[in-house]
């Protein structure tokens, strides 16, 4: 058997995107941007048409506004209302994305205190929002059978009487042999 090939059968495979949000705000995000760009260049072109429109026979007058700073005026209104749209939709998705990492670190959380204060009854139906949930549950099921093995095992080390014959003691011995197989390596 190839050891490499098994190794690479064994690894886990770490999955730190979560696809279905983020692909959901990246079209999100992309569409907006597109939508706001455009629109933007809309009215500022409607906006500079006008400006200049107002001021196209102006050209002979003494007293003609410079169209210069009505046009710089028009572009930085244009420039600094995309950059607070972009800020706003940046800080919406960002919300969104910590309520949905939320959604999955809450059910986690209290999966690891169960544990932590060796709480492995069994639970109520649980919505399992995603598949780390879903890796811990099953882990903590595993513990679950691990313990009650081990409670098992202590059991019949309970029954032996007599340690003081041969059988006996060899029965103790496969025992305690199984609750350390048991028990987690330190």
């Amino acid at each position: 058997m190839n050891l490499n090939a098994q190794s690479n059968s064994i690894k886990r495979r770490i999955v730190y995107v979560d696809d279905k949000v983020q692909k959901g705000l990246l079209i999100a995000l992309v569409t907006l941007e597109v939508t706001l760009i455009v629109a933007t260049l809309w009215m500022l072109y409607v906006q500079m048409g006008a400006v200049v429109d107002a001021n196209l026979y102006r050209v002979h007058f003494v007293t003609t506004p410079n169209i210069y700073p009505l046009l710089l005026k028009t572009a930085l209104i244009g420039v600094v209302g995309l950059i607070v749209v972009n800020a706003l939709m940046l800080w919406i998705a960002g919300w969104v994305w910590a309520r949905h990492v939320d959604s999955i670190l809450q059910p986690f959380r209290e999966l690891i205190g169960k544990v932590e204060s060796l709480d492995f009854r069994v639970d109520k139906a649980v919505d399992i929002p995603h598949n780390i949930v879903s890796l811990a549950l099953t882990w903590r099921n595993t513990k679950r059978q691990n313990l009650r093995l081990l409670r098992q095992e202590i059991a019949q080390l309970n029954e032996l009487d007599d340690l003081s014959n041969v059988e006996t003691q060899q029965r103790a011995s496969e025992i305690l042999k199984a609750i350390r197989r048991l028990l987690p390596n330190q």
